[in-house]
């Protein structure tokens, strides 16, 4: 029986990914140098909270929601699966929904890449997308750094832990333990099963989806 004085967990799941991480100061963000960035994003903080913007709209929109971002997430596959997770060993069930905000460079990534990689129902998808501007970055370098650096090595290593996604992970302070902390509070087949996903290498050639049971893989589609 349900406890009515609980409140009620939400239904649906609002991940903004995080590109860097504002320091704080009097510009509330509007000055850039009080952001912890990398030198290449340069003139970009200001896009970072349009993403953060685009979140609290969607969360207006269906206030059924939750907005999150998991702290442990070092890429875009750790930021679509982590959260996913998190949600699980808060709430104990699955959302209903997933949205994602990052940039409209990367939306091939997630909706063809990172989505079907952790098995979530593309139709319970929604992807929203925010560039920096053309003054900025213009849109064919964002497009072609993408398909060198971005989808480009996704597509053969769908998991990330190759040389390449690896290495890049393990920059950004990534480290083997650390799955212990994804796997907090998850537990009996559900931690062990999410524990293979986290090992598994995509096969031969990087590019064979997880098989099996996962909590929240709709039935068929093992």
């Amino acid at each position: 029986m349900s406890n009515p004085s609980l409140p009620k967990p939400p239904a649906r799941l609002i991940i903004v990914c995080c590109h860097a991480i504002w320091l704080g100061g009097p510009s509330k963000g509007n000055d850039e140098a009080e952001w912890a960035i990398e030198p290449f994003q340069s003139g970009e903080t200001q896009t970072f909270i349009e993403h953060i913007k685009a979140g609290l709209s969607a969360l207006r929109k269906e206030p059924d929601s939750i907005i999150t971002h998991d702290p442990l997430s070092t890429d875009s596959f750790q930021n679509t699966l982590f959260p996913l997770l998190l949600f699980r060993r808060l709430y104990s069930t699955n959302p209903t929904h997933i949205t994602i905000i990052s940039h409209a460079f990367k939306r091939p990534r997630f909706l063809d890449l990172h989505i079907p990689a952790i098995c979530w129902p593309i139709r319970k998808f929604t992807f929203i997308g925010i560039d920096p501007p053309e003054s900025v970055t213009p849109k064919a370098v964002l497009e072609e750094g993408e398909r060198m650096r971005g989808y480009g090595v996704w597509k053969g290593d769908l998991y990330g832990v190759g040389e390449v996604l690896e290495g890049k992970r393990r920059g950004r302070g990534w480290e083997a333990r650390k799955v212990e902390e994804v796997l907090g509070g998850l537990e009996g087949e559900e931690r062990e099963v999410v524990r293979r996903l986290l090992g598994w290498r995509g096969g031969e050639d990087g590019r064979v989806v997880f098989a099996g049971w996962l909590p929240w893989r709709e039935r068929g589609e093992e």
